[in-house]
């Protein structure tokens, strides 16, 4: 278990998943669940390149350190079951029970207060010989925003859900603890109950949704989710189609 966190707190950083990065080519000896966190991120990375909009002092940005030396590159899916889980188990924990359940995850790795979006998380992985030497999760949440820009589809924040404002560390310790909760049956390869965990919590895992691909829309039911993190969509006729990141959308309600 691990009762003490090693965190460099940034004023201002481009991105605190490249400054980690940087750190943990450096120093071989970094400690697990080293976090480096950004009052402000002025570059911040979202998946496949998008940006992530953050106000000074008033969200969380952080980036995590996971060595995962006894990884294999078939199983890195797990790791952003594992940051996506233990963070939405703690942010639920700051919510009433009503609003708690409200709380899912977004295939791949969103963190979603039902169709509005309250986090996102980027893994980035370092892979030599076959192996995962360690991985970067890279995490953004809405946390005390009451303002978003107009050009945001559909954000939310923990205020606009609450009405209360949250203290940042106390909230970011809480997410760290619950993740070092779960890392020692992670790293002992018990990925089976986790991605139970995730199943159980994903958006829209239940029932017919519309979906978008490259040859228009249709309807779909969620049939599972690979460990490759591939999502399985199974059609109304009972064709089943697999999907990469960004090759669907779900369709707005």
């Amino acid at each position: 278990m691990i009762d003490k966190y090693n965190i460099l707190t940034l004023e201002e950083a481009e991105s605190t998943n490249d400054t980690l990065m940087q750190l943990a080519k450096a120093d071989a000896e970094l400690p697990q669940l080293f976090t480096v966190i950004a009052q402000n991120q002025t570059a911040g990375k979202g998946q496949r390149g998008n940006s992530w909009f953050v106000s000074p002092h008033k969200n969380l940005t952080y980036s995590v350190f996971i060595k995962t030396e006894t990884l294999s590159p078939k199983n890195q899916y797990a790791v952003s079951e594992l940051v996506a889980v233990s963070t939405l188990e703690a942010l639920r924990q700051c919510l009433p029970q009503e609003q708690a359940e409200c709380l899912q995850i977004k295939w791949p790795n969103d963190i979603y207060y039902n169709d509005n979006k309250l986090g996102g998380i980027l893994i980035e992985h370092s892979i030599t010989g076959g192996r995962i030497d360690f991985s970067i999760a890279g995490v953004g949440l809405n946390v005390n925003e009451q303002n978003f820009p107009d050009y945001l589809p559909n954000p939310i924040s923990l205020y606009q859900i609450t009405g209360k404002e949250y203290d940042l560390g106390v909230l970011h310790t809480k997410i760290l603890q619950s993740m070092a909760d779960m890392l020692e049956d992670f790293l002992l390869g018990n990925f089976s109950s986790l991605h139970e965990r995730y199943m159980n919590v994903l958006y829209r895992r239940l029932g017919w949704h519309s979906f978008s691909d490259c040859n228009g829309q249709f309807v779909a039911e969620i049939k599972a989710v690979l460990p490759t993190g591939q999502l399985v969509l199974q059609l109304e006729a009972g064709e089943e189609r697999i999907y990469n990141f960004k090759e669907v959308v779900f369709d707005a309600n």
